[in-house]
């Protein structure tokens, strides 16, 4: 497979892992990313999946897709590949992070999607080429697949499934997380329940994804390089609360719910998330959040 390799700051790069406080200094890519790759949602899961699990799946990553948003996960058998092959049947795009080089066929059983996936979107790995898939390559892989997006959607994880491990990226750079709940009986659904019960967001279709990051709502995205335009946008109450706390100072997403004590950290979470797809906040080096200067406040100027 061919690839290029693209330094941090060089045409091409995926922006949303540029606000991250220790973004990969270079990543190899097969295909290309674009503009419309803000827009990211990861979905992940078991790689041995129900039969609901993957009806589930596959219906959330076709209309997510059939939305204009970003399919990103991990190429791995189950879950993973399912959301995959739904956004390009849908006509959408895929990101596909890999845990080692972009010219290793891994899982070999997923060949087809991985000759596939450039077309419609990109393979992408901090590994070079030759690299084998070992496992402690992963948690590279899962920091990737969280700092991608906008939102991570774990579908059918069990007690000790890596996609917990993509959450708890998600978790620590602020991005929320969403989980769909299965029975109490299922050990493959065991992980999602916890994460629910630790304070996911219980989704259970894609419109609850869409709805939960405001892509359909009040959370309507601008060009992150325009944010001027913002002031046209009227914010929501929370957006607003939000904003009062980042002027002037940056705040980690921890210290931002400390002082928001009455808003849950998911919402935080989702409120920072749908502030960044406006281009009113801004990600530091340090990984914290900062808004831009003269933004609208509820319509109007904040003088």
């Amino acid at each position: 497979m061919a690839s290029q390799v693209i330094a941090l700051g060089q045409e091409g790069y995926p922006e949303s892992l540029m606000r991250l406080p220790n973004p990969p200094e270079g990543l190899h890519i097969a295909g290309n990313i674009v503009p419309q790759d803000r827009l990211a949602v990861a979905i992940v899961g078991t790689r041995n999946p129900t039969q609901v699990g993957k009806w589930v799946a596959r219906e959330f990553a076709e209309d997510m897709a059939g939305a204009g948003v970003t399919v990103v996960s991990g190429l791995a058998r189950g879950i993973d590949g399912i959301a995959h092959r739904a956004a390009i049947r849908a006509g959408g795009r895929t990101i596909a992070c890999l845990g080692c080089g972009v010219d290793v066929v891994y899982p070999p059983e997923n060949e087809d999607l991985y000759r596939e996936i450039p077309h419609h979107g990109a393979l992408l790995s901090e590994f070079g080429d030759g690299v084998r898939p070992l496992k402690y390559h992963f948690p590279r892989r899962n920091r990737l697949i969280a700092g991608l997006s906008l939102g991570v959607v774990v579908i059918e994880a069990g007690a000790r499934s890596g996609a917990l491990n993509t959450a708890s990226w998600a978790l620590h750079y602020g991005i929320p997380v969403m989980a769909v709940p299965g029975s109490v009986k299922s050990p493959k659904s065991a992980g999602a329940n916890k994460l629910i019960q630790e304070g996911a967001y219980l989704v259970t279709s894609a419109q609850d994804v869409l709805s939960f990051l405001g892509r359909e709502t009040e959370c309507v995205p601008v060009p992150l390089e325009s944010p001027k335009r913002l002031a046209a946008t009227e914010n929501t109450l929370e957006e607003s609360l939000v904003l009062h706390e980042l002027r002037g100072h940056p705040l980690s997403a921890d210290a931002l719910c400390e002082r928001l004590s009455n808003m849950p950290a998911g919402r935080v979470a989702a409120v920072l998330a749908c502030l960044e797809m406006k281009g009113a906040v801004q990600r530091t080096a340090a990984g914290k959040f900062l808004a831009l200067v003269g933004q609208a406040t509820n319509g109007k100027e904040r003088s």
